[in-house]
């Protein structure tokens, strides 16, 4: 319990079988907290009167799971924890997370509240079982290293690294999600990909897609509300913004410009696009852009 204290922010741990085992490593980076756990089953809480203490809703846990499994439970979700899975979730929020088996896991703490790009990804990623991929299994090689070598003179260039190729998993994640993600009805699934199909009119409207789907334009507003989904104007909207948002991040050679993105997107005014995409993500297109050639 000393060592949960001085590791990790507080928080109630409770053993679930008779013997008690656990170990705690960590390591202070330049702009994160590194820790390795291993433990016995326990039951670990961040009460709401705990996570009233966190300085902001702008820190972060990213967790990599090793060995043994868990069940997290955070604002009415919940998920399961896997070695090959990570997740990552804020701090500021109540959890729950219920360990099982030979329990190993690698947390890294970070605060987003200046990389406001890193930020929204953290939040579209939060509360999700990510498989890890090539990269985060990467970052992850490089963060335990850390944990065994102590003081790094290079630790600054490992912790940067190590962040880029996570949040571009992150980014890979949500490219995929963005067209696979389930839909809670037919309809709002075909709604989706036909959206998709037309990014680039500018006319599209929600009377195009109530014509298409065969239903009427009051059918389809009551169809977006049955299942508390924006209205279709906003939908559309909305999934310009993420393909734009993507598309901004996209770390391949043969790159568009902002404004050839915004027009393809359905956006023919660019000072329109870069106002609404700020409001939406925090961030302008070029700060955007500028992280994904770090993610490249």
């Amino acid at each position: 319990m000393q060592a949960n204290e001085r590791q990790l922010l507080p928080l109630e741990v409770a053993p679930l079988t008779s013997t008690f085992f656990a170990r705690l490593r960590g390591q202070d980076l330049l702009r994160s907290r590194l820790v390795y756990i291993a433990s016995s089953p326990v039951r670990v809480a961040r009460t709401p009167r705990l996570a009233a203490q966190t300085d902001g809703d702008h820190i972060f846990k990213l967790v990599w799971q090793l060995r043994g499994g868990a069940l997290m439970t955070q604002g009415g979700q919940t998920i399961r924890l896997a070695p090959g899975k990570m997740t990552i979730y804020r701090l500021s929020s109540p959890y729950q997370l219920h360990t099982h088996g030979d329990y190993r896991a690698l947390m890294l703490k970070v605060d987003l509240a200046d990389m406001p790009e890193w930020r929204r990804l953290a939040e579209r990623c939060e509360g999700l079982a990510i498989p890890v991929d090539a990269a985060a299994h990467a970052a992850l090689a490089a963060l335990r290293v850390q944990l065994r070598w102590g003081s790094d003179p290079s630790i600054g260039q490992v912790e940067d690294a190590a962040l880029e190729l996570v949040f571009g998993s992150f980014w890979r994640y949500q490219r995929e999600q963005l067209y696979n993600a389930p839909m809670p009805s037919e309809r709002l699934t075909k709604a989706r990909r036909l959206v998709l199909e037309r990014l680039a009119d500018t006319l599209l409207a929600p009377e195009d897609l109530a014509y298409a789907l065969n239903m009427s334009v009051r059918g389809l507003y009551d169809e977006f509300r049955r299942y508390r989904m924006t209205p279709p104007a906003a939908f559309i909207r909305e999934l310009r913004l993420e393909q734009c948002y993507l598309a901004l991040l996209d770390a391949t050679p043969q790159r568009r410009s902002i404004t050839h993105i915004a027009m393809e997107h359905g956006f023919s005014d660019g000072a329109h696009f870069a106002r609404v995409f700020r409001k939406r993500y925090g961030v302008s297109p070029g700060d955007l852009r500028a992280r994904g050639k770090q993610l490249g």
